[in-house]
Order: structure tokens, then C-alpha cells, then sequence
């Protein structure tokens, strides 16, 4: 990743008159460098993979989205993690579902969820949708914060998941093994600088950024874990979902926002949607 002190002087270039933002277009224009995490897809990768063990227990982590803090909490039938898990219930046979996401965690958060994880035989699932609440306070910053601030958030990341996967080798906690399910952000404003929300494409391309991240360091555990795209589907069903000047309007899309940050209904059946296939890939379209 380029370091962001370079960013800030191309930025300031830019504004000079120099050399381009990076991250700069019209209001039509997304971020380049976003990993093909904004086109339409699902998949981040979808080359055949090794099946994963079936699941004896599917376990949740992360922030208000997998909460459902907005969405009537952990056990609504809307919620996007008991809908996942049902599918893996019904679809693969587990036959449990812990789910300790606590609504407004940061990354700093996640070792007390994965403290409170209980020791269980058989295999497990493990789902994690986490950093939404690291990146939102940039919404109403200006860029040059948002950019000093991104740094100490991307090395958090890294820093989270090397614990979330040292949980996840610890034969006491899964004596037989776990893989985990991991999730790009999606972006509330479909990757748009409409107003009345004005989000920066500057701020976009960090959001892109980090999905990168988390995309590398899924690719780096190989079949230890899989990472869907939360981040392309939801496009065009953001807040800007009627505005046809946004690069993924559509006419007759829907809207998937409850409030600012978090999914309405149809938007946790978006969710859900992704994390299925996901899911699927891990179990059934798989080489045994």
C-alpha cells in the first residue's frame, strides 16, 4: 500500500494543480485500485478450493451488523447471522449457533469476544464481520484526517486477525478445528460524493483500502479461511440508490439502509445472500 504521507502530497498536489489524486473523479467516477471489490460479484476468489470439514457449531463475531443491534438482535429471524446460520444448520448439519457480536466493538474488541468462546468438540464455523465502527468516524472528518487516521487502523487489522486465528488454531477451544468466514465492508453511500452525504472519494478509496486488507490476509491463510464481498453487491443500494448520477444506479433497485450505517431488512437478506455462497463454496462446491 502506498504510504499515506505520499497520498496526502499527491492530494495536495492535486490541489495545486500537480499531479492527480489518486482516489479523484467526478461524482460518477469510484476509486481505482479497489481489488475488483466493486463490480457486482459475490466471489472475491472463487477458484476451486478444498472442502472444509462439515460444521458442528457456527460462531459470530464482530460489530452491530452481525449483532442485528437495529435488525431485533442475535436471534430475529431478519438478523443476517440467524439466517446464515440456519442455512448451515439445515444445509450442513450444525446444530449450534453462539453468536457474541456486540454492537458498536471495534477491532480492539474482538479478543474479549474471542475470550468468551466456549471449548466445543466437532468442527466449527466461524464468522467475523468487523471494522465498520474503526472507519465511520471518517464520514465527518476532512480527508487529511481520515488519512492520518487510517494507517493506525489498517495495522489494528492485522494485529486482530493474527489473534482471530491463533484462537482458531488453539486445539483447546476447537479441538477439531474451525475455519473462518471473513467479510469485506460494504459502503452505505455506493461508492458515490452525492449529497446530502458528500463522502469524499478520497474516503472511498480508504474504505477500498482496507477491503484489500482483508482480502490479502484472508488469501494468506489459504483454506483456513474464506472471504466474501459484502462490498460490490451492495452497491446501488446504498443511501444513494435513487440517484441516477451514482456510477451503480440502477432503476428499480431498492434501498438496504435502516439508518446511516446499518442494513434494513432487505439488506440483511443481501448479506445473508453473500455469506450463503460463501458458505456453500466452504462445503459443497468444493474439492473433497
Amino acid at each position: 500500500m502506498r504510504a499515506l504521507s505520499t497520498v496526502l502530497l499527491l492530494v495536495v498536489a492535486a490541489a495545486c494543480g500537480g499531479e492527480k489524486d489518486p482516489f479523484a473523479g467526478g461524482p460518477d467516477a469510484a476509486p481505482k485500485g479497489d481489488g475488483g471489490l466493486s463490480d457486482g460479484g459475490s466471489d472475491i476468489d472463487a477458484a476451486p478450493r478444498m472442502c472444509a470439514a462439515k460444521p458442528k457449531r457456527v460462531v459470530v463475531l464482530g460489530d452491530s451488523i452481525t449483532a442485528c443491534s437495529v435488525i431485533g438482535g442475535a436471534q430475529n429471524a431478519d438478523c443476517v447471522s440467524k439466517k446464515v446460520s440456519d442455512y448451515v444448520i439445515a444445509n450442513y448439519g450444525a446444530t449450534t449457533y453462539q453468536n457474541l457480536a456486540v454492537g458498536g466493538a471495534k477491532l480492539s474488541d474482538i479478543a474479549a469476544q474471542l475470550n468468551n468462546i466456549q471449548p466445543a468438540p466437532g468442527p466449527a464455523l466461524v464468522i467475523i464481520y468487523i471494522g465498520g465502527n474503526d472507519l465511520s468516524p471518517f464520514i465527518f472528518q476532512s480527508d487529511a484526517q481520515a488519512m492520518a487516521g487510517y494507517a493506525p487502523i489498517e495495522a489494528m487489522l492485522t494485529t486482530v486477525y493474527d489473534s482471530v486465528f491463533a484462537k482458531l488454531a488453539n486445539t483447546t477451544t476447537f479441538p477439531d478445528g474451525a475455519v473462518l468466514l471473513m467479510n469485506t465492508q460494504y459502503n452505505p453511500f455506493d461508492d458515490c460524493t452525492a449529497s446530502p452525504y458528500n463522502l469524499s472519494a478520497l474516503k472511498t478509496g480508504l474504505l477500498h483500502k482496507f477491503n484489500d486488507k482483508v482480502v490479502s490476509i484472508a488469501n494468506a491463510k489459504g483454506d483456513a479461511a474464506i472471504v466474501v464481498n459484502q462490498h460490490g453487491p451492495f452497491l446501488g443500494h446504498g443511501h444513494h440508490y435513487n440517484v441516477a448520477m451514482c456510477p451503480h444506479y440502477k432503476s428499480g433497485s431498492t434501498g438496504w439502509m435502516q439508518d446511516t450505517i446499518h442494513a434494513n431488512v432487505a439488506g440483511n437478506v443481501g448479506l445473508t445472500a453473500v455469506m450463503n455462497a460463501g458458505v456453500d463454496r466452504l462445503y459443497r462446491d468444493c474439492i473433497p
